[in-house]
């Protein structure tokens, strides 16, 4: 989830800090999470599939923007707000009204898995994110194997769970209708860019 709790916080006053400072924080409601930095794999594999999903959707004709870990992601009925490693806007980007760095209307969600936070991004963040209306899709990628764990809200509003394992195989994102090949999301990632 992140290094260290600092205080309980307004918006306004996390918003300040974040505005004087090079580190990025999260915000759990009142709580400011100083984010820890990750791994190289972690950053491989997040830059890896955002340029997958960005070619996959340039061929596709598709008009949706991909958005680095950079960009925040703001959850007004729970009061949090995130930085995602990637998240998929397919409509007009809306801001929050509280924060004009963060997006509120995400259709896609991705999360590499770190040791740290693999029982956070599965559990209470996860469960967060089910609260922002337009979400449709929750990417999961392990760092440690080849494996992708895809949630996708059906019309009914349950969430069906896919699990691919193994770089020969693609991981189809229904939100956006594209696939995206498992060798590319892996691909010069130290041990898992070649089949074991």
């Amino acid at each position: 989830m992140g290094e260290k709790a600092l205080s309980v916080y307004s918006y306004e006053a996390y918003l300040a800090l974040e505005a004087e400072s090079d580190t990025k924080y999260e915000y759990h409601d009142g709580m400011i999470t100083a984010m820890a930095g990750g791994s190289p794999e972690h950053g491989q594999i997040a830059l890896n599939f955002s340029w997958a999903t960005k070619n996959a959707l340039s061929q596709a004709n598709k008009r949706c923007i991909v958005y680095s870990s950079d960009v925040k992601v703001h959850i007004s009925t729970t009061k949090r707000t995130f930085y995602p490693d990637a998240s998929i806007v397919c409509e007009k980007p809306e801001k929050s009204d509280k924060d004009p760095h963060a997006i509120t209307n995400p259709l896609l969600i991705l999360e590499v898995l770190s040791e740290s936070t693999m029982a956070f991004d599965r559990g209470a963040k996860f469960a967060h994110y089910r609260n922002i209306p337009s979400l449709k899709e929750y990417v999961l990628v392990s760092q440690n194997e080849a494996m992708v764990d895809t949630y996708y809200r059906t019309e009914d509003g349950t969430w069906e769970i896919t699990t691919i394992i193994g770089l020969d195989k693609t991981v189809l994102l229904k939100s956006i209708g594209c696939e995206i090949s498992m060798a590319n999301i892996y691909l010069l990632v130290p041990d898992l860019n070649e089949e074991e």
